[in-house]
């Protein structure tokens, strides 16, 4: 699964549109905001439940959130339970617990993700490729990082000695060459080939080139081996998400053509008929005989959900 998102005025307000699909889908969904939440509540494809457990106990014990506030917010809350986002509320009122925004943006989070890998009702992401927002963190068990984006924050550096500028040239042919051979690796993966890739990373990222700026950067890139290199462990897994770019991008044309939604259902529709259109042109469906064919003969033209389960029944059937 591959996310993105952009901007999307509904009614004048500022709202998020929220991208995810893989190869067989694309799905739009507009939201009041663009948070960790608003995007757990897309992969959950409902509005979220809060739940205080082990998980998100661990989550709470960061630094930032005071021993003494944790200790009340342990009383107050039911353990093992389910919450609504009104009912945490009344018991973190009848608890006496006060948070900061940050503090209620930090918790929510935790009892939000904890609620949602504890539910069975659908399956749990277990990869998500997306670009190195924080607000992908944590969501799902594995989660793949876009080498073209992490390579932007090189393309940002703007060396002016010659030696410096050799360096990072150095660098980016070594970069690219690494990137290629994952492309390899994922057409026919193998036990050696993903040692060695992964010393070769090692090795990429240890670099020291004396200029001050892009070893900076080489550091902060080593920091994400783990999501970088994804694809060794899931060599369908892309290594860019220029997919969902591409989608939201097709979301920002309609935007500058009709501004935005003017209400809440005009916002549902957009979303509705960009999913219908993106996800028939994966598939091979043409969308004007497709619509018709449904309204039509509905009982004779299968619907796009029912292509995509065919679909991947027949990619999980073993080689022949």
């Amino acid at each position: 699964m591959a996310t993105d998102q952009t901007s999307t005025r509904v009614d004048g307000q500022n709202e998020v549109c929220h991208v995810v699909g893989n190869t067989l889908f694309t799905s739009y969904h507009t939201r009041p905001g663009g948070t960790r939440q608003d995007v757990l509540a897309v992969l959950w494809g409902q509005e979220l439940r809060f739940r205080l457990n082990d998980e998100a106990v661990g989550w709470l014990e960061a630094p930032s959130l005071p021993a003494s506030l944790r200790n009340r917010l342990l009383l107050a809350l039911p353990w093992e339970r389910d919450l609504t986002a009104a009912e945490l509320q009344e018991h973190l009122a009848a608890g006496g617990v006060m948070f900061g925004r940050q503090q209620q943006q930090q918790v929510s989070d935790a009892l939000a993700v904890a609620a949602y890998h504890a539910q069975t009702g659908v399956p749990i992401v277990e990869w998500l490729l997306s670009d190195d927002a924080t607000v992908y963190d944590h969501l799902s068990e594995g989660h793949g990082l876009c080498w073209v984006h992490d390579w932007r924050h090189y393309a940002k550096l703007r060396p002016v000695v010659a030696c410096h500028l050799q360096a990072l040239q150095d660098y980016r042919s070594d970069y690219w060459a690494l990137y290629r051979a994952l492309l390899t690796y994922r057409e026919a993966p193998s036990d050696a080939e993903r040692a060695r890739l992964r010393r070769a990373f090692d090795t990429l990222s240890e670099r020291t080139t004396g200029y001050d700026a892009l070893d900076a950067r080489i550091r902060k890139a080593a920091d994400k081996r783990a999501q970088l290199l994804a694809v060794l462990e899931l060599p369908d897994l892309p290594l860019h998400n220029n997919d969902m770019e591409l989608a939201a991008r097709r979301r920002v044309r309609k935007r500058d053509v009709s501004f935005g939604p003017q209400s809440r259902a005009g916002a549902r529709a957009w979303d509705t008929f960009q999913t219908i259109a993106a996800t028939a042109a994966k598939l091979g469906v043409g969308l004007f005989h497709y619509l018709r064919d449904r309204l039509v003969s509905p009982e004779t033209t299968p619907s796009l959900a029912e292509r995509i389960a065919e679909r991947s029944r027949l990619a999980a059937q073993p080689a022949g």
